[in-house]
């Protein structure tokens, strides 16, 4: 009887022991104000249930002041989610008079993320941390230089970029027939974007005694006709900027489009067209485009949506991002295809159209993390 009861013992500290080795905690990080993907997902994770799995949040506020969740497991996994607050109080301010996208921001975001990545390794000392998305590689997605050559290196089909700042080569450039984008280098959103063609400019930039003025908001970016403000151009130049080559789109039902795919581990979970009157600059939301419905996507020519999802996938994968939303233009070129950017913080799409949220906890759990 003794040695069955030893043996008994012996064998539930052992289940106990794997248990407690076994189970892997899920960290999301956002912050209350963002009910298009933090709230979304806090609102799944409810309804979650897994055996060894366990999924807790916490705001950035709480996180800054050390206020961090207990975890019991040994694992976790942190998924992080844009920090708007903190944005908006210490790098996109309403006092700052400084022009979006500039260098300074792209800094600040930096060193943000990098705090975190070590005030995370302080709290959990004695854990395992496993990110969705590594905090070097969000703040990197920002650089839109940067990104493009990684883009580039990997095969990945971009707009041809143009080193010059010179304003006298750029007109060239337009007088012979190019379409420009100037973008600022570490924007998002459509902000910040001036497009130019023979005796057609437009920027969603105001320009006020020979400075450049930005929104206070994210809303309100709306494009205006500058056309051969050669002061606004030359003072634009000076500024952290990109020049690209505008893409040729491919037209459906008389519009211009682009695809978000969300790319999870490796996957193409779901692709959300927005298209826009063909004669507009950007496929933006915010610029007056659409969200189009499935049937819009199998609409699609089938070689365009291949091509666009294996971009998607190579995009994710080179920028080292298990969770992102891949921005990809079909166009009338060579690669029908063209990446535009890379999103570490898509938005959600709503959960009765497509329940990104569940998807997304669910691959999560089934990964293979140490």
């Amino acid at each position: 009887m003794l040695v069955f009861m030893g043996f008994f013992i012996h064998l539930c500290i052992i289940n106990l022991f794997s248990l407690v080795i076994t189970l892997k905690t899920i960290l999301a990080i956002g912050d209350e104000k963002d009910f298009d993907s933090f709230q979304k997902f806090c609102r799944q994770a409810k309804r979650f249930k897994k055996k060894n799995f366990s999924i807790k949040s916490v705001s950035y506020d709480s996180f800054l002041k050390g206020k961090l969740p207990k975890v019991k497991s040994k694992s976790i996994i942190v998924l992080f989610f844009f920090p708007f607050e903190y944005w908006d109080k210490h790098i996109e301010t309403r006092k700052s008079r400084e022009v979006y996208g500039n260098r300074k921001y792209y800094l600040k975001f930096r060193k943000f993320w990098k705090e975190m990545d070590s005030k995370l390794s302080e709290f959990y000392s004695d854990k395992k941390i496993n990110f969705v998305n590594p905090p070097g590689k969000i703040y990197l997605e920002r650089d839109k230089e940067k990104t493009n050559t990684v883009f580039a290196d990997a095969g990945i089909p971009v707009s041809r970029h143009y080193s010059t700042r010179n304003h006298r080569k750029i007109l060239r450039l337009v007088d012979n027939g190019k379409k420009l984008f100037i973008k600022v280098r570490y924007g998002s959103m459509g902000k910040g974007i001036t497009y130019l063609e023979k005796d057609r400019w437009l920027t969603n930039f105001s320009f006020k005694k020979g400075r450049i003025l930005s929104k206070k908001s994210d809303y309100g970016w709306t494009f205006k006709d500058i056309t051969d403000n050669k002061p606004f151009l030359r003072e634009l130049l000076k500024q952290d900027v990109i020049v690209e080559e505008a893409i040729n789109p491919f037209l459906l039902k008389g519009r211009m489009f682009d695809l978000r795919l969300y790319v999870c581990f490796g996957k193409v979970l779901y692709v959300y067209p927005r298209s826009n009157e063909c004669d507009k600059v950007t496929t933006n939301i915010s610029q007056g485009a659409k969200g189009e419905n499935s049937a819009f996507v199998h609409s699609i020519p089938p070689l365009i949506l291949k091509r666009a999802e294996k971009n998607a996938l190579k995009t994710a994968k080179a920028m080292n991002l298990k969770f992102a939303g891949i921005d990809i233009m079909p166009n009338n070129g060579k690669n029908n295809v063209t990446v535009i950017e890379a999103n570490a913080f898509p938005g959600f799409p709503k959960a009765r159209k497509f329940n990104l949220a569940k998807l997304l906890i669910k691959e999560i759990t089934l990964q293979k993390w140490k």
